[in-house]
């Protein structure tokens, strides 16, 4: 997808994680203070985002996230639920415990942290602008200045576009925000780099993707900060999806990169 490769973070779990899992065996990954092996898990993740999650022409969640929420609880021996959630209502809703995971592709960050605990990144990715095609004006970050930029309500990227400037209307999906910018309702649209390379090669939008980053984001698992046993399992998982190279076999088949 366009210049840009994203390599994987490479995940270092402290020794005595390490050593806890050896000692519980194999049976440990499925057993955990929020659930027992094969109890249904249940992962939330965000309304129409894709290529992370969405809902196909036959009416089928699919993306990225759902396959990956998909195949943490393969590993963790649990029969799986996901849950499609607003992202403005995601935490809450966890913190309400109608679920037990987020894979919504979240960034982590030191203020989500004060809320939920974050596995190990799951992947690496990064803040791109999105432009109409006709448009002249915005080829940088600075560019943004005085425009009307779209966002999804809650995410980094708001708090980045306001920082350079810009007019900011947000949308609670990135399927609105398109909308409204291939209808020039707005002049920007700042989102995930994977996200608008996807769009854009997907339905032919007369859209175009700035080269470079506003900045890049590790993106994790969320969970309640008491489900110690299960942030253990989940790291577990995340490393040996990676290891194995189920990550890249999932990052191919959805973003063309990995």
């Amino acid at each position: 997808m366009n210049k840009r490769k994203y390599a994987v973070v490479p995940l270092l779990i402290a020794s005595i994680t390490m050593l806890l899992i050896s000692g519980c065996g194999k049976e440990s990954v499925g057993t955990n203070a929020a659930g027992s092996e094969g109890a249904t898990l249940k992962i939330a993740v965000t309304e129409a985002s894709p290529p992370f999650s969405f809902v196909d022409k036959d009416g089928k969640l699919v993306g990225f996230d759902v396959d990956y929420a998909n195949e943490i609880g393969k590993r963790l021996n649990r029969k799986t639920e996901i849950v499609s959630t607003a992202w403005d209502g995601i935490i809450p809703g966890l913190l309400a415990d109608k679920y037990e995971l987020i894979i919504g592709s979240m960034a982590i960050t030191e203020k989500r942290k004060e809320s939920v605990a974050f596995s190990s990144p799951y992947y690496v990715s990064g803040a791109a602008i999105v432009v109409h095609q006709d448009n002249q004006e915005i080829k940088a970050p600075a560019d943004l200045k005085g425009k009307n930029v779209g966002v999804t309500l809650g995410t980094t990227y708001e708090e980045e576009a306001k920082k350079l400037g810009a007019n900011v209307k947000t949308y609670d999906s990135e399927v609105a925000q398109l909308t409204d910018l291939e209808n020039k309702r707005i002049e920007a649209m700042v989102t995930d780099k994977f996200i608008g390379a996807f769009t854009i090669n997907e339905t032919k939008r007369p859209l175009k993707l700035l080269d470079g980053l506003l900045y890049e984001e590790q993106i994790g698992v969320a969970m309640r900060k008491e489900d110690k046993d299960l942030l253990t399992q989940v790291n577990k998982a995340v490393e040996e999806i990676i290891k194995d190279g189920t990550y890249e076999k999932l990052a191919m088949q959805h973003f063309g990169t990995k």
